[in-house]
């Protein structure tokens, strides 16, 4: 009997080990930034983003299509001066345009004295005509009264297009308006991509202004007249500005030079979101150059957002029982309660009001998922050709909310393989 028992005991024993050894050989779950996922900290927190120094005004130098250039007297690149001569009009091929268009309208004046005449005669000869010849000159008064009042218009539009050209024959030489650089020449009129383009286009020296990127994911963290610190990269300069411009009608796709917010792992456009350029105006330019890299960041004034803003797909629970979320603490994973505030229905996402900061790290839910559970900050490398999770798709973004996917290039942690190695695109670092 005691033999009996002492074996089954030994047997139990074996058995907790064997769970327990099946326990900590779980993998580790992949954790990711919530500064990465939410854009907090990004114009919206305590870090700065990165931005370039543009011109502040292009000016753009129309040719009158109607003369011919004689001379071109600058070239791309070069540096001008206000009142400087950029081209020269052809004046003799232009007086001979001028001529026609003065003969043009002496013979259009000399066709309407022509037809006054006409419809005079006509009306004398109606008065003594018979009744039943009454309408026969009614109806040719008419239709020359009409050839009269043509007549008259087309002498109206030469006349104007006459003045236009001769307002402009004055000079043969188009100088500079301001001092700059001539950044681009079409003599086609259309640029490089076929676009309708200023015969040429300066760069005013002197005034500058600093171009960033939002992502269209927290557009809404950022609005015209907010006040802005811009930082060296280099040194310990520092300007101030005001955010004056978010130009929405200018968007640009993919992940490259994302300044804010989210990075993808996809190609494709519609797993992707666009880009916004918004510009500072800066309250001095002095030390800044042209094309100049600087840092972007609330001034003491203000900041632009003071919550972040979560994909809801990270979020479990609901709004009567409250939410959670997979978090990790200490290398393993716990539910965390979370306090949300609005939804963005257009972008599916939750303010976080607390329970989260810009430091912590969340894992995507999977079934499966257990408190206490390893986490990683290494993104897991899948077999190609097995099928992917619910959610996630081959390169390890989520499934409908790609956006949060990835850690940004700027993070300390990378996503890598096994052996290490990352590879890093546009700002974005990618698993390999």
């Amino acid at each position: 009997m005691k033999k009996r028992m002492l074996c089954c005991l030994l047997a139990l024993v074996l058995a907790v080990g064997l769970l327990s050894a099946c326990g900590s050989g779980k993998a580790a779950v992949y954790v990711q930034s919530v500064a990465a996922l939410t854009g907090y900290g990004s114009l919206g927190g305590a870090n700065a983003s990165s931005g370039v120094v543009v011109a502040q005004k292009e000016i753009k130098v129309e040719r009158d299509s109607s003369r011919k250039i004689k001379q071109l007297n600058v070239e791309v690149g070069q540096e001008v001066k206000s009142g400087e001569v950029l081209f020269t009009y052809d004046m003799e091929d232009m007086q001979l345009t001028i001529d026609k268009a003065k003969l043009e309208i002496e013979q259009m004046k000399n066709n309407v004295k022509d037809l006054t005449s006409q419809i005079s005669q006509l009306e004398k000869e109606k008065k003594s005509a018979p009744t039943s010849e009454q309408l026969s000159y009614t109806v040719q008064i008419q239709a020359l009264e009409a050839d009269k009042k043509e007549a008259e218009y087309n002498i109206t539009v030469k006349q104007k297009e006459l003045d236009s050209m001769t307002s402009g024959s004055g000079t043969a030489n188009v100088t500079a308006p301001v001092d700059g650089k001539v950044q681009a020449i079409n003599e086609n009129g259309t640029d490089s991509s076929g676009n309708a383009a200023a015969y040429i286009t300066l760069v005013q020296d002197g005034a500058y202004r600093v171009k960033g990127k939002i992502n269209e994911l927290n557009r809404s963290d950022i609005a015209v007249g907010v006040p802005v610190v811009i930082r060296s990269r280099v040194d310990d300069s520092v300007w101030s500005g005001t955010i004056t411009e978010i130009d929405t009608e200018n968007p640009s796709s993919g992940n490259a030079g994302v300044s804010y917010g989210y990075g993808y792992s996809n190609s494709d456009d519609t797993s992707s979101s666009s880009n916004y350029p918004f510009y500072v105006e800066l309250d001095s330019t002095d030390g800044l150059m042209l094309g100049q890299h600087v840092y972007i960041e609330p001034s003491d004034g203000g900041t632009v957002s003071d919550t972040m803003k979560l994909d809801a797909s990270f979020l479990q629970g609901s709004a009567e029982e409250g939410f959670w979320v997979w978090a990790e603490k200490d290398g393993k994973l716990e539910k965390r309660t979370v306090t949300v505030g609005t939804f963005d229905e257009t972008y599916n996402t939750y303010e976080i009001l607390d329970g989260l900061a810009a430091e912590d790290y969340i894992a995507f839910p999977e079934d499966g998922m257990e408190e206490g559970d390893p986490t990683t900050h290494t993104m897991p490398t899948e077999d190609p050709s097995a099928e992917p999770s619910d959610g996630v798709d081959d390169s390890g973004a989520i499934g409908d909310s790609a956006d949060t996917g990835l850690i940004e290039g700027g993070e300390e942690e990378s996503a890598g393989s096994e052996d290490g190695e990352s590879s890093q695109t546009g700002g974005v670092t990618y698993a390999r």
